[in-house]
């Protein structure tokens, strides 16, 4: 304590003219409240020595907050945070409802928007009677003015659009706030989570990060057309993605799926990315978690050519896009299995061109979702995701290809600098 003393008059606090001019007792209430909160400080950073000796040190984690592309010395970032949930809706009048949401807050970074930051919120609702609801926004803002926005390198997350009506922040350590006001719904949630943060990361074909809290608990409120709904008996997934390009993170695949499972003990998390010449056929990038549902301990984990994927019961979405209604992703001693049972389509928009970047077909699964684990076989929901890239780049990628073919070595008519989606 004398030491604590010591360095608030080193630090000259008590000698200041206001402070000279406090009474005793004043004083003397000002000096405990400025120990006290150093004190506090000392506590939460705690030395590397205390895990040695079995306390468990909380250390502040800065992959939570934003990023920019030039901390990757990349062309284009993508940065999102996405939270689902499933949960029972009852209003203050008995009514139920059962419902599967997804809610994601974006940002995109490049030289190439002249000065702007691009900010993207948007979210799905499933309902029980299969129909969904799904709203999005967009806006460009000055890039000088997104930190007002977004934290950026923080050891929580901050992100508030610019209209003020959808936001969410704080922490794993303190739990997350979500408000999400459209003209169909009102969420107030609040996520809380104590598993392990596991991660995904790959180099190629697609260059990105995701940290993941697999599973947590839900609380809070959802008005859905005027009325409020309490959620109830609500569990929940976030994670934190950064995808990274040298020119469009959408000239350097073809795609995408990713899955995650929630049964009864497991959760499952799959990632696949195709890369430009895997076409429909295969995948470049293979990833496959399954963890205690509970803790977030990593249970297994799969990876490439340990993985095998069968994609089955197609369904023609247009021209040059189909997508499978049932995914298996299959190792010696894990098997999961996802079907798109109730489907919000959506496209990513380009501005510069007016054509749609990438076509997203995100599926929500309230049962049946199976966990096959060394003979073991549970139940239950998934959120699933199945990606492909819009018309202009997929023409551009089998042109490319057809070129490549040819010996031709070239740029594609500089689509990398300017596509996005």
């Amino acid at each position: 304590m004398k030491d604590l003393l010591k360095l608030i008059r080193v630090w000259g606090i008590d000698e200041g003219p206001l402070f000279r001019l406090l009474n005793k007792t004043s004083r003397k209430k000002i000096l405990l409240g400025i120990t006290m909160s150093i004190l506090l400080l000392m506590l939460c950073v705690v030395p590397a020595s205390a895990e040695s000796s079995g306390i468990q040190a909380e250390v502040a984690d800065f992959t939570e907050g934003g990023h920019l592309e030039t901390d990757f010395d990349a062309f284009f970032m993508a940065e999102w945070w996405y939270l689902n949930g499933e949960a029972t809706l009852v209003s203050s009048d008995g009514e139920k409802k059962d419902v599967g949401f997804f809610v994601v807050l974006q940002h995109q970074e490049s030289p190439m928007f002249i000065g702007l930051s691009r900010m993207i919120c948007f979210y799905g609702l499933y309902f029980d009677d299969n129909t969904t609801a799904f709203d999005r926004v967009r806006i460009f803002v000055p890039r000088e003015d997104v930190n007002q926005y977004i934290a950026l390198h923080t050891p929580y997350v901050y992100y508030r659009y610019p209209d003020g009506l959808k936001e969410l922040y704080g922490s794993a350590l303190t739990g997350y706030n979500l408000k999400y006001v459209s003209a169909d719904t009102n969420m107030d949630l609040f996520f809380q989570t104590n598993v392990e943060k596991t991660i995904d990361q790959a180099d190629h074909p697609l260059n990105f990060t995701t940290y993941e809290r697999s599973y947590g608990t839900l609380h809070g409120s959802i008005h859905l057309d005027g009325k409020r709904y309490n959620v109830t008996h609500a569990e929940g997934y976030l994670d934190h993605m950064i995808p990274i390009s040298s020119g469009s993170w959408l000239m350097d695949m073809h795609g995408w799926i990713w899955f995650e499972v929630t049964t009864k003990d497991y959760q499952a998390v799959g990632y696949a990315i195709r890369g430009m010449d895997d076409g429909y056929d295969d995948y470049s990038y293979k990833h496959l978690t399954l963890l205690n549902k509970h803790t977030g301990k990593v249970l297994a984990e799969y990876s490439g050519d340990e993985i095998t994927i069968t994609e089955t019961d197609w369904i023609n979405e247009g021209v040059l896009r189909k997508r499978p209604a049932t995914v298996l992703f299959s190792t010696p001693d894990l098997n999961v299995t996802v079907n798109a049972e109730i489907v919000i389509n959506f496209q990513g928009f380009n501005p510069i061109i007016g054509k749609a970047g990438f076509v997203d077909f995100m599926a929500f699964q309230s049962d049946n979702a199976t966990i096959q684990y060394n003979g073991d076989i549970e139940e239950g929901s998934a959120f699933y995701e199945y990606s492909i890239t819009g018309l202009v780049y997929t023409f551009v990628n089998m042109l490319r290809r057809f070129l490549q073919k040819l010996g031709a070595n070239l740029v594609v008519l500089r689509f990398r600098n300017f596509l996005w989606g």
